[in-house]
């Protein structure tokens, strides 16, 4: 896809992080008509679960940057997302939570806390991106280099989000399931993750078919072995 002028880059970015809000919201309320009403306790120990993977991995990824630069550094904390997260989603099954329905919020809140740091995330780039200043100057190269200003339609990212969430709902189900799940789910985890950075910006189309062929696989997996 064509790279597109920072201007438009940063109002294109505020629309496409307002666009993956809709879908943790319309995931919540299906799972509360379907499944029963919220729990507010196992969401928010899903949010701190995918927390803590996130600060595991900035150890990781500041000993990358160091040893081999950006692109390494991307390559390896993308392969580490699946030990970091997966294993730390073992610990809050297997410790704390203790019946499907808390599993199936506990996962639910795993990936809404995510959509909502992209979201955060999503807004502070635009806001770099018609700043002047060194910092933000080389941030705008650092994205150029890495074929990210390109102008992806707000669909594919609010399909994306939902494609993640499944994936979530169904890792955590498959865990609460039987434990020794998580040998699949860990490597499976880093698969997706690296197999959607490598194809997204070129193929993305496909790749969010994929996606969501996957979300859908795991999270029928999760409820069917779980019962939920």
């Amino acid at each position: 896809m064509t790279t597109i002028a920072p201007e438009d880059f940063a109002t294109k970015t505020r629309i496409n992080a307002f666009a993956l809000l809709p879908a943790p919201i319309l995931v919540g309320i299906v799972m509360a008509v379907v499944s029963g009403p919220f729990e507010l306790l196992p969401f928010v120990l899903g949010a701190a679960g995918w927390m803590i993977a996130l600060v595991l991995r900035q150890p990781v990824a500041l000993i990358a940057m160091r040893a081999g630069g950006q692109e390494r550094a991307a390559t390896i904390v993308g392969w580490f997302s699946g030990p970091a997260e997966e294993l730390v989603r073992f610990g809050l099954v297997i410790l704390i939570l203790g019946n499907v329905q808390g599993a199936l919020w506990a996962g639910f809140g795993w990936a809404a806390i995510e959509v909502v740091l992209i979201a955060v995330n999503g807004f502070a780039i635009a806001g770099l991106m018609t700043k002047d200043d060194p910092k933000s100057r080389e941030a705008r190269e650092i994205l150029a280099a890495q074929g990210m200003m390109t102008g992806h339609h707000p669909l594919w990212g609010f399909l994306e989000r939902l494609s993640a969430i499944a994936l979530h709902i169904g890792f955590t189900l498959m865990i609460f399931a039987n434990p020794w799940l998580v040998l699949i789910t860990l490597p499976l985890h880093s698969v997706v993750n690296m197999a959607a950075a490598r194809f997204a910006k070129s193929h993305v189309a496909l790749t969010e078919l994929g996606l969501a062929v996957v979300g859908a696989a795991v999270l029928l997996a999760g409820l069917l072995l779980s019962g939920g």
